[in-house]
């Protein structure tokens, strides 16, 4: 049966989160399982020993691929390698529709069902976003006025229209900004948001790794990281604005899984 929708997420030091992520996935219902497939990049930090593929995997689960970005040999891996990961994880994806979100975020059954009766009456360009509720009380989150607060980097979109936006530009790998496929995607899309269909934010106080952190970092190596960011940002921000071609799939990968 051709897959509907590919569910793309990149994995970087997140074993509990993705226990828990397989725990819902397994428990989807076989309808919604038979459409789908999930493919996880994992970041490739050459310091890292905990690996996707060795999270224990539940009976049950949809079709699973699993990927790792490779580190450049004899240099140290930059952070933030987000943007090439998911960049891969589009290209290996052979659903029709992509879902791509954090590691933190979960996609409830319900959610997921609703946005499969989105997809036929869809235009090629909508892109669909989605509100945003806290684990474990499911608690929605709010803006600085009050109002329910979407998450930015979690989108669902045709994985042509994903190309054709032009995917992530990995010239900011070690940056660790969203903001200029951002700023193109919404140049070329119609959003589509989705207030009554959630997805489900998991803080560390829930999960400890649910997300990405860096305990313990030489508060002057975040210094040193910060002015590299500067000079990367107007570099990026020139790029963008003569519109010169972005770099996607510049990253050496291999599959695990």
């Amino acid at each position: 049966m051709a897959k509907r929708l590919s569910y793309v997420s990149a994995f970087y030091k997140n074993g509990q989160m993705l226990a828990e992520q397989y725990r819902i996935w397994s428990a989807y219902p076989d309808e919604l399982k038979a459409q789908m497939e999930i493919v996880l990049v994992e970041d490739g930090d050459s310091s890292v020993t905990e690996h996707a593929e060795d999270v224990p995997r539940p009976d049950g689960l949809p079709d699973l691929r699993i990927y790792r970005l490779l580190p450049v040999q004899g240099q140290p891996s930059p952070p933030w390698r987000q943007h090439g990961a998911r960049n891969r994880g589009a290209y290996e994806a052979v659903g029709e529709w992509l879902f791509l979100t954090d590691m933190d975020h979960v996609l409830p059954a319900d959610s997921l069902r609703a946005l499969f009766a989105l997809f036929d009456g869809a235009m090629p360009s909508d892109v669909f976003t989605f509100h945003r509720l806290d684990a474990p009380h499911l608690t929605p989150t709010l803006n600085e006025r009050g109002e329910l607060k979407r998450h930015c980097n979690s989108f669902a979109m045709r994985r042509d229209h994903y190309w054709l936006v032009g995917g992530y530009d990995e010239d900011a790998v070690g940056y660790g900004t969203d903001s200029y496929f951002r700023r193109r995607l919404w140049d070329k899309s119609t959003e589509r948001h989705l207030a009554g269909v959630p997805i489900i934010r998991y803080p560390r106080d829930v999960i400890p790794d649910a997300s990405t952190h860096a305990p313990g970092v030489d508060p002057r190596e975040l210094r040193n990281r910060g002015r590299r960011s500067s000079e990367t940002r107007q570099r990026i921000e020139h790029k963008f604005l003569t519109r010169q071609p972005v770099k996607v799939l510049s990253l050496a990968w291999e599959r695990v899984l």
